[in-house]
């Protein structure tokens, strides 16, 4: 159908002159006639004014109902410093011990170990060039601590600090002349010191690797006792000579400087006399190389010449495999891309692009006692409390790789003795205190817990889809309700609750007990604002119903573990503020009592030097027992549970037959009641045959004919039965 369009038809709006006149009435009946209509472009003009207007003025709404909302929250108390640390204010890193008597302080040019009680510096251990930014504590025997640190330069040292003085151990990345420099990014040592693992990697190639090393924790104690055994004697003769008396009395006792040794030998200066206590050496295990990602994994095959050599490197299929090992060529791979190519050449524009995969570059592990999902290691005796196993899992993987401790491996050469393969990256993990639950979380927003004592899996459950799971910590037993119906004759449950951070900020509460469904309890529903999402979550040593958390904007605050709720706020002074929130300098000492923060100072700025010190930082203390919001939790009583009660056979055979003995006075009520029913038993059991014979005689009698033609058996054609009743 043809469409006629006029010529000279004007579509633009009327101009000023030739704009047409309304009737003056029309805004009565049409309040938005109140105003003249414009002509372009000042409609234009009024209409991005007007846009403008509304959007600021939404801004302003929302800012007030912010503000409002703000004002009607009721603000958890602030409670300010009790006291500055005097000559901390370089501190780096803090660290507290496990039993709450020190915290250690990495600063420039070496380690200080101080007690938290008296605040005073114990032991110190300096070194030239030398800037600690990682340091970690575990107690090895009484009162002897393996301290673990790492400095600016990737440098990790093995430190033993006891008898209130530092006992340099090794280098563990020790650069030689000639040699490629190797770096450290995570060193961690198992919660008894029996073996160590770091991560190495190599600038120069880009390769990453994890080494575990056998630390001789029995032998350095008996070493270091003798050290101690030798100075006591030594002090006790100095005490009964004349000579010098006056000037051994002048030398101040709590604070004990130790040089630092060399490499190969150890040496400490007290009073012109040299002690080099000779310890013994560490021992590496197994080095475990990152496992490639799935990308390689699609594009790498088999590089062997031949069948034969192809099948020998191929995974024996005893346990299942990371898919490294496989007996695919590169030739059958480019084989079937082509072949592929030709049969979807219409479609291959369609596909998506392959991004390319991060390197694995950081790795997580566990040390994990016997348990029965490895069997290696369960029969010797020599290995019980030890571990036995080590869980591997890298970041961006799919699986998480059990390796023995127990086997002799070769460089690079070590198979994993159990594989657990998933669907979604691991993002986290975590192991309790007696490694027996395991929980992993992955990016899909699902957690995964694993008994380890009873080999069996507890349950999975789904925190939030499209949510990461960022950190997983397992609380003390003691501030979960315990099921009291145990298995008899001796306890084998144990719950506890399982802390999950994910990503949005949320944190979220699940019982693990046996039998028990995990739901989980969101304790702080998803942060809004970036400013309020978790930099540090951590319980609080000795008193796991309350947590200790920093936001990214800086605030401390501390929390109630069951409830999320926020009960105070440690604040710095005015004039400080929190030190790198997003790795905040956060330490808590003497079991939950006392409080370490590193604050830098605000007015001290890079223009002034640039470089670290006194002024530019300050290490605060804050006595938790002195804030009024937590008198109840510090006076609440808490009782040591076990997790897993690991029942040796001898005590299950005594516990069974003590339950035994005790019921032998119920035997014989039992025995009388047996033979009391037994006669009606009896009875009961003739009158039934009695009716089975009277059934059966009034059954009708069917007689058959006998055959007597041969060729007419049963199932033969023309062969008819026959029979009467």
């Amino acid at each position: 159908m043809p469409v006629y369009i006029r010529k000279n038809v004007n579509f633009t709006p009327p101009s000023i002159d030739n704009f047409p006149l309304e009737d003056d009435e029309d805004y009565i009946t049409d309040p938005d006639q109140l105003l003249d209509r414009l002509p372009q472009p000042y409609r234009m003009i009024d209409k991005v004014l007007s846009q403008w207007y509304d959007e600021v003025w939404q801004i302003i709404e929302k800012r007030e109902n912010e503000r409002l909302e703000e004002s009607r929250r009721i603000r958890a108390p602030q409670y300010e410093c009790s006291a500055q640390m005097e000559s901390q204010g370089r501190a780096c890193c803090v660290c507290d011990s496990v039993d709450g008597r020190y915290i250690f302080i990495g600063q420039p040019r070496g380690l200080s170990a101080v007690d938290v009680q008296t605040q005073e510096k114990v032991a110190s251990w300096e070194e030239e060039s030398v800037d600690i930014h990682y340091v970690k504590a575990y107690l090895i025997g009484v009162q002897v601590y393996l301290v673990v640190t790492i400095d600016d330069m990737g440098f990790a040292r093995l430190l033993i600090f006891g008898g209130d003085k530092f006992y340099f151990v090794k280098i563990l990345n020790e650069f030689q002349e000639g040699g490629t420099k190797l770096i450290i990014s995570k060193c961690e040592a198992s919660r008894n010191g029996d073996y160590l693992g770091a991560m190495f990697e190599n600038p120069e190639t880009a390769e990453v690797w994890l080494e575990v090393y056998k630390l001789p924790r029995d032998a350095w104690l008996n070493e270091l006792e003798s050290v101690l055994t030798k100075k006591e004697e030594k002090s006790e003769e100095d005490q009964g000579t004349d000579t010098q008396a006056p000037t051994d009395q002048e030398a101040p006792t709590p604070q004990n400087e130790v040089e630092p040794p060399p490499a190969a030998t150890q040496e400490e200066s007290t009073g012109g006399e040299k002690h080099t206590p000779k310890l013994s050496p560490t021992s590496v295990v197994m080095k475990l190389k990152p496992p490639p990602s799935m990308s390689e994994l699609r594009q790498k095959g088999n590089p062997a010449s031949s069948i034969h050599s192809a099948c020998q490197k191929v995974d024996s299929g005893e346990v299942i495999g990371t898919g490294v090992n496989h007996i695919l060529t590169p030739n059958h791979k480019d084989m079937r891309k082509e072949v592929f190519a030709h049969l979807h050449d219409n479609l291959m524009e369609y596909l998506p692009k392959e991004e390319e995969a991060e390197p694995l570059e950081d790795v997580n592990f566990h040390f994990m006692t016997a348990g029965r999902l490895v069997p290696t290691g369960l029969e010797q005796q020599s290995q019980i409390g030890l571990p036995t196993t080590i869980a591997v899992w890298w970041k961006g993987s799919t699986h998480v790789v059990h390796y023995s401790l127990l086997k002799q491996h070769k460089d690079f050469d070590v198979k994993p003795d159990l594989v657990w393969p998933y669907l979604s990256p691991v993002t986290s993990s975590a192991i309790s205190d007696d490694t027996s639950l395991l929980a992993v979380g992955f990016e899909n927003g699902n957690i995964i817990i694993w008994d380890r004592y009873l080999g069996i899996q507890r349950g999975i459950v789904n925190i939030m889809d499209r949510v990461k799971i960022v950190q997983l910590t397992f609380l003390d037993p003691n501030i979960c309700p315990q099921n009291l119906d145990d298995y008899q004759p001796y306890r084998t449950k144990t719950s506890t609750y399982l802390l999950a951070l994910c990503d949005n900020g949320a944190l979220y509460i699940m019982m693990s007990g046996p039998g028990l469904e995990l739901d989980p309890i969101c304790i702080t529903p998803p942060v809004e604002s970036e400013d309020d999402i978790f930099t540090m979550v951590q319980p609080i040593p000795g008193m796991h119903d309350l947590l200790i958390t920093v936001l990214k904007s800086g605030k401390v605050q501390i929390r109630d573990t069951l409830q999320g709720t926020v009960l105070c706020e440690p604040v710095l002074p005015k004039s400080h503020e929190l030190m790198t929130p997003w790795d905040p300098v956060v330490a808590v000492g003497a079991m939950g009592q006392v409080l370490f923060l590193k604050g830098n100072n605000k007015d001290y700025g890079e223009e002034e030097g640039g470089d670290q010190s006194e002024s530019a930082g300050a290490l605060f203390m804050y006595q938790m027992k002195l804030f009024p919001t937590l008198d109840s939790y510090m006076s609440r009583r808490r009782d040591k549970v076990s997790q897993t009660v690991h029942a040796k056979i001898e005590n299950r055979i005594e516990a069974l037959m003590k339950e035994r003995i005790a019921q032998q006075g119920l035997r014989k009520h039992r025995m009388q009641e047996r033979w009391g029913n037994m006669k009606e038993e009896i009875w009961s059991i003739l009158q039934y045959k009695d009716m089975a014979e009277k059934k059966a005689d009034n059954r009708p009698e069917i007689h058959y004919k006998r055959v007597r033609n041969l060729s007419q058996t049963p199932g033969s054609m023309g062969w008819t039965p026959f029979f009467r009743n």
